[in-house]
């Protein structure tokens, strides 16, 4: 590695995009000469302890030459990303052998979205299929449904949320005017719960089915855990990576190309969206084996363009990241071979709902710190610590011998640093200029130790130049 810092004159000083609104993913520090400036870390400071003992038998070292790069903030703004639909679905689906037609909504999990819930109550569709379950009861199987006062709930906090969201259903249903969404208790609710759950409230509003179309969480988990390779993970924390940067940078998503996901990716998205098309389908032909859907007294006329006994309209409402996934497997009918065994054959026997055993013996295995390192450093770009909770419930705690080389990976992995060195040369010069020295070698040390590039992951070397540049002293 070599030092820029006799490069970079202060009046020459270029800049790092910043977005006046936002903070950026992680981003190199900005700073003065004799300033003393403290970085972000990543990684929670629970899950990394600074003291944490390190491995020395990987001699991948960076140079001893100390790197100071500055950049100051950019002054042009950022992009907006595209806007969300405000009144209908992102795209519609048909399935021709029934004349259904599928409405589907992205959603961003945390926002309102009251469009969703407006279009389910006025709409009235046979069913409503989400992406994220009620509660534990509702998730423990695709396919699952949940109506008001369903008994089989007995999580508490699920229970809670299903009494509280049917109550506002009931409520819905007493105004008298025609148009349950030009009541006032619905002017309350459309910005008080996100989009997903005013999909919850707009099926019991309207009794229809809620359907969970996801195969359980803990599936998912195991085979990211037991399918991928060490490299494979390593791939997909750099496909995370350069994804939240465009997000920030105001780009779009990386071109959805469906033949060069990686593994990670084909896993936790793919996977579940074919998944979710199969639980659709049985709808469309009202063969779900939890949900018979009551249409034997609508006729032609009333079914619209669904075919008698069939449902006219369904709603799925997922993840916005899903869309193009869904959309794509869909009219590609590619959907069909990744789920396996024919129309007519059950989800319940597909194999995209089996999962390999969890290890044995974990702490004999000398390579799983490292592998589960890497597989929650990378779905830390991208999921809530909800998610990772959810996780360690499923693999169980990082056995005691595995400690030091799994808080190692997610110190060197948690650096700023390792998600810009994840950048391709054309994306990191977009995001940084002006330094002054070329920021794409300076991070070379950082590619060289990645398991995708034939290195080891970490070692105690890089370590303490990680922790070395929380501070940055000249």
């Amino acid at each position: 590695m070599f030092n820029c810092s006799q490069q970079t004159a202060l009046e020459r000083r270029g800049r790092m995009r910043l977005d006046s609104h936002a903070q950026p993913p992680f981003a190199p520090r900005c700073g003065l000469p004799g300033a003393i400036r403290r970085a972000t870390s990543s990684a929670p400071s629970a899950a990394v302890p600074r003291s944490a003992p390190v491995p020395s038998q990987h001699p991948v070292r960076p140079s001893s030459g100390a790197v100071r790069c500055h950049s100051a903030p950019a002054a042009e703004p950022l992009t907006s990303p595209p806007a969300q639909p405000s009144s209908g679905p992102d795209f519609v689906l048909q399935c021709e052998e029934t004349g259904t037609s599928i409405h589907v909504f992205g959603v961003e999990h945390l926002a309102p979205q009251p469009h969703i819930g407006e279009w389910i109550i006025r709409q009235r569709p046979q069913a409503v299929v989400v992406e994220t379950a009620m509660g534990p009861e509702h998730g423990s199987l695709a396919g699952n449904v949940i109506r008001c006062g369903d008994p089989t709930v007995v999580d508490p906090t699920a229970a809670f949320f299903l009494r509280m969201f049917c109550q506002i259903g009931v409520t819905l249903q007493e105004f008298k005017d025609g148009d349950f969404t030009a009541s006032p208790l619905w002017n309350q609710v459309r910005s008080s719960y996100n989009g997903e759950q005013l999909a919850y409230i707009g099926a019991f509003t309207t009794g229809a089915p809620l359907v969970f179309g996801d195969r359980p969480k803990d599936i998912t988990y195991r085979r990211l855990f037991g399918l991928t390779t060490i490299p494979q993970l390593d791939q997909g924390f750099s496909y995370a990576a350069v994804q939240n940067y465009r997000a920030f940078m105001g780009l779009p998503p990386l071109p959805y190309d469906p033949d060069n996901l990686p593994v990670t990716e084909q896993i936790m998205m793919q996977e579940r969206e074919a998944v979710m098309l199969k639980v659709v389908h049985q709808l469309c032909h009202n063969c779900l084996p939890q949900q018979h859907l009551q249409l034997e007294g609508q006729g032609q006329q009333e079914q619209g363009q669904g075919q008698a006994g069939y449902p006219r309209d369904l709603a799925l409402v997922v993840g916005s990241a899903h869309l193009p996934g869904l959309e794509h497997l869909w009219r590609s009918g590619r959907w069909r071979e990744l789920v396996g065994g024919g129309s007519s054959h059950p989800l319940a026997a597909s194999q995209l709902l089996t999962a390999p055993p969890l290890p044995a013996a974990p702490d004999s295995d000398p390579q799983y710190g490292l592998r589960r390192g890497l597989m929650e450093a990378m779905l830390r770009l991208s999921v809530t610590r909800e998610v990772l909770a959810d996780l360690v419930t499923v693999l169980g705690p990082v056995p005691e011998r595995q400690s030091t080389s799994y808080t190692a990976v997610q110190e060197v992995y948690g650096s700023p640093r390792m998600q810009l060195a994840s950048l391709p040369r054309e994306l990191l010069d977009r995001l940084v200029a002006g330094l002054g020295c070329d920021f794409y070698e300076v991070l070379q040390p950082m590619r060289d130790i990645r398991p995708i590039n034939g290195g080891p992951g970490f070692s105690e070397d890089m370590v303490m130049y990680v922790r070395g540049l929380n501070f940055e002293l000249e």
